[in-house]
C-alpha cells in the first residue's frame, strides 16, 4: 500500500461511496430537504466537501490557497445544483486525480508552502494535507449521519475500523 496517507485516502473514498450509496436508497427529496442543522441540506454538505477536496488538490498542484477559495465561492451554486449522481461522478473523477497524484512518492512527500490569505505561510507535506482532507470528510460525514437521523432515516457505518475489517479480511 505504501505511504499511510494512501490507505487513509482510500478509506475516504470508501466512506464517501458508502454515503452516496445510502442517499440514493432514500427518497429523492432527502438530498435537498432543508432542515435546521449545521448545513441547510445534505446537498450543501456534499458540495462543501467536494469543493474542499478539490481546493486542496488544486493547492497540491501549485495553485494559491486564496485562488482556490475564490474559485470555490464561484462554483458553489453550480455544484449545489447538480443531481446526486452528477456530484458522485465528480467525486469519483476527482478521486482518480488524487490517486494518480498520490501514487508518486515525490508528490506525496512534496514539501508545500501554503500561503494563507492573511499572508502567513504554512510549511507541510502533501501527505499531511491528505490527512486533513480525510479528517475533514469524516467530520462532515458525521454531519450527514446526524441530518439523516434528524429526518428519521438511518445512515450507514463509515468508521475507519469497519473499512479496515472489510478490506483486511
Amino acid at each position: 500500500m505504501g505511504h499511510p496517507a494512501l490507505q487513509l485516502y482510500d478509506y475516504h473514498l470508501w466512506a464517501n461511496q458508502q454515503i452516496f450509496t445510502r442517499l440514493k436508497e432514500l427518497p429523492e427529496d432527502v438530498y435537498r430537504k432543508e432542515i435546521q442543522s449545521v448545513f441547510p441540506s445534505i446537498a450543501d454538505v456534499l458540495t462543501h466537501v467536494y469543493l474542499s477536496d478539490k481546493g486542496w488538490f488544486d493547492v497540491f498542484s501549485g495553485e494559491r490557497l486564496e485562488d482556490t477559495l475564490k474559485s470555490a465561492d464561484q462554483q458553489k451554486e453550480e455544484i449545489l445544483s447538480k443531481e446526486i449522481e452528477e456530484l458522485e461522478d465528480m467525486f469519483l473523477e476527482l478521486s482518480d486525480r488524487y490517486q494518480l497524484f498520490l501514487q508518486k512518492e515525490e508528490n506525496i512527500s512534496l514539501p508545500l508552502e501554503i500561503e494563507h490569505p492573511s499572508g502567513d505561510i504554512m510549511k507541510t507535506a502533501a501527505a499531511d494535507m491528505v490527512l486533513h482532507v480525510v479528517n475533514h470528510g469524516t467530520y462532515h460525514r458525521g454531519n450527514i449521519t446526524a441530518m439523516l437521523r434528524q429526518m428519521g432515516y438511518a445512515s450507514v457505518p463509515t468508521d475507519y475500523g469497519i473499512y479496515l475489517y472489510i478490506n483486511k479480511k
